[in-house]
């Protein structure tokens, strides 16, 4: 019999990377979402209001579903906490009846962002509703099943990434751009998000694992990057803060990089450079 992944949040970013290469990987997969056709029907915060949630069989779980934007999460942390740590609480309760291994992805938001690299060790600190919500999340999570995982994750580019696209687009017709000058980010692209997730099934792995690139470039050398790769002059891309595009302080954290030297080891992924991330998902070939 085939094993089966559920897959909390199946259009999501991430989970619609994930669930072809859980089909490809010999599972059958189930997907949920609050609104997709022909997908399990879940609402989160009806879950979270409610305290309960009846849930197929499965052998492993993928909470992916979440409030990710931080200016959402800033204006309703109510919302946040409901969709974001009691949701999946208790999903977390009815996933460890059925003996289901379950990761929930997470985020280098649980951390304040003034030292570079934090180990998965390091208490959170989050500075941003965002943060403290997935904080929670994890806490609560892993204290109701030990045998979980969780993910940190950095900021994910996906194929076709929509604010780099945007950017290659302009750069091409030799029209200024402008970028965050102060605000960092140590990419990984979808596929290493995958490879990770797979790897953490496969080895039933728990307790809490972190994906990052191995550094930190700002928003405006990226911009750059990508000036130089589709031939336009670099100066085309003006610098700007993030506060003028009303980024709250501690949404642009000076640091977003995360240790997991030995968690890529475990996935079986290189150190990840973070332009390479930007050509792939743009697909720039060298």
């Amino acid at each position: 019999m085939r094993p089966r992944a559920l897959v909390v949040g199946g259009d999501g970013r991430i989970a619609r990377a994930l669930i072809p290469a859980l089909a490809r990987d010999g599972y059958e997969v189930v997907a949920t979402s609050r609104r997709k056709a022909g997908a399990l029907a879940l609402d989160l915060e009806e879950v979270a209001r409610s305290g309960s949630v009846a849930l197929p069989a499965c052998d492993v779980a993928f909470v992916c579903a979440a409030l990710p934007s931080y200016a959402a999460c800033r204006r309703d942390e109510a919302a946040a906490r409901a969709i974001n740590a009691d949701a999946p609480a208790v999903l977390a309760h009815a996933l460890r009846t059925q003996g289901a291994h379950l990761v929930l992805l997470s985020t280098n938001g649980v951390f304040d962002g003034r030292v570079p690299f934090r180990p998965a060790s390091d208490a959170p600190d989050g500075a941003t509703a965002y943060g403290r919500s997935k904080a929670d999340a994890e806490a609560r999570v892993r204290a109701i099943d030990a045998s979980a995982a969780v993910l940190r994750l950095t900021r994910v580019f996906c194929p076709g990434e929509p604010l780099l696209a945007g950017w290659a687009g302009a750069l091409r017709r030799h029209a200024h751009v402008s970028a965050f000058s102060d605000m960092v980010a140590a990419p990984v692209a979808s596929d290493h998000v995958v490879a990770a997730l797979l790897a953490i099934a496969r080895q039933r792995c728990t307790g809490v694992l972190q994906l990052s690139a191995c550094r930190e470039v700002t928003y405006v050398e990226i911009a750059r990057h990508i000036a130089t790769r589709v031939g336009a002059p670099p100066e085309l891309v003006d610098p700007e803060p993030a506060a003028s595009r009303g980024i709250a302080p501690g949404e642009a954290p000076r640091h977003a990089s995360l240790e997991c030297t030995a968690d890529l080891a475990r996935y079986g992924i290189a150190p990840i450079e973070p332009l390479d991330v930007v050509d792939a998902v743009l697909g720039l070939a060298r």
